[in-house]
C-alpha cells in the first residue's frame, strides 16, 4: 500500500447520501488514501456533515467555494490540494465496493495505462436495478456515441491529469459535460485508457432520470460530441451518430425509458447469472 490515492469529490446538497458515501471510503481494504471534498455552495447540511467526518479522520480534507462554481472548477480546487500519486473520482451519492481502491491501484501498478475506469451497479432508493460496463480498451471512436468511462469510477495518474490541464471550465463543460471534455483531452494526448471488467461502485441513478433530460442538455451533448469528432479527426461518415441526442428528442419518453432501463437490466442479469454459474 505504498501508492497514495487522492480521492477528489465535489459535494452539493447531498446531505441524505453523503454519510454512506464517506463510510464506504473509510471501510476500504486499501488504507493509503486522502479524501478531498469541496462543497460547491450547498444550501442544506452537506457541509456540516462533511466537517464532522473531517474531525473524525485526519485523511479527510474539506474546502468550500464562496458560491456555486460548477463541478469542473470544484474538482480543480480539490486537485490543487491533492498529494497522491493517483487521483480517483467519486461522487457524494455513490457507494464504493469495499475493494474498489485496492483493485484499481493494483491494476494501475501492474498494467501500462494512464487512467482506468470500471463497471458500475446502477441503483436508486429501491435497490440495484442495472449494470453499466464500458469496454476494456475504449477507442476514440466511442466518443461519437457514448462516454468511454463512467466518470466516478475513474482513477488517473496525477501527473497526467495535470499535464492535460485538469478539468476545463467553460460554458459547455458547465452543462454537466466536464468529464466528456476531459476524455477528449485524454485521446488528444494519446493516453492509454482501460476499464476493469467488473463493477467497483454503486452508481446512483433514478430509473426515470433519462426521461427528465431537458432539450438543452441533449443539444449541449450533441455539441460536445461534434466537438469531439472535430478534435479527434473522426471520419465524417461516423459523425452522423453524434446526432443521437437530437434524434432522442423526437422519440416518446416512454419508449426511451423502456429501452434505457431494459438495456441496463439485461446486462445486470447477465452478470448475476455468470456469478451464480461460477459458484455452482
Amino acid at each position: 500500500m505504498n501508492t497514495k490515492v487522492s480521492i477528489i469529490m465535489g459535494i452539493y446538497n447531498c446531505e441524505n447520501t453523503l454519510g454512506k458515501t464517506i463510510d464506504s471510503i473509510i471501510l476500504q481494504t486499501y488504507k493509503n488514501w486522502e479524501l478531498i471534498m469541496c462543497d460547491d455552495g450547498s444550501s442544506d447540511n452537506t457541509f456540516d456533515i462533511a466537517r464532522d467526518y473531517v474531525n473524525k479522520d485526519s485523511r479527510i480534507k474539506l474546502i468550500r467555494n464562496s458560491s456555486n462554481k460548477g463541478l469542473a472548477k470544484t474538482l480543480n480546487n480539490c486537485l490543487e490540494l491533492s498529494t497522491g500519486d493517483y487521483v480517483m473520482r467519486h461522487d457524494g451519492d455513490d457507494i464504493m465496493l469495499v475493494n474498489r481502491i485496492e483493485t484499481q491501484v493494483n491494476y494501475m501498478d501492474t498494467n501500462n495505462c494512464d487512467a482506468c475506469g470500471s463497471g458500475a451497479y446502477i441503483f436508486d432508493d429501491f435497490g440495484v436495478w442495472g449494470l453499466r460496463q464500458p469496454p476494456a480498451v475504449p477507442s476514440k471512436e466511442r466518443m461519437v456515441i457514448k462516454s468511454p468511462f463512467i466518470h466516478p469510477t475513474v482513477i488517473m495518474k496525477k501527473d497526467i491529469l495535470i499535464k492535460v490541464g485538469g478539468y476545463s471550465d467553460n460554458e459547455l463543460t458547465r452543462q454537466r459535460l466536464e468529464d466528456y471534455d476531459l476524455w477528449i483531452k485524454f485521446f488528444e494526448h494519446k493516453l492509454i485508457l482501460h476499464n476493469i471488467q467488473e463493477p467497483l461502485i454503486h452508481f446512483r441513478e433514478d430509473r426515470n432520470s433519462y426521461n427528465r433530460r431537458k432539450k438543452r442538455y441533449r443539444i449541449n451533448e450533441t455539441k460536445a460530441r461534434l466537438e469531439a469528432c472535430k478534435r479527434l479527426n473522426i471520419p465524417y461518415l461516423q459523425r452522423i451518430f453524434a446526432l443521437k441526442p437530437l434524434i432522442a428528442m423526437l422519440i416518446p419518453n416512454a419508449i426511451l425509458k423502456f429501452y434505457h432501463n431494459k438495456k441496463s437490466s439485461i446486462i445486470f442479469k447477465q452478470k448475476e447469472g455468470n456469478i451464480h454459474g461460477k459458484n455452482t
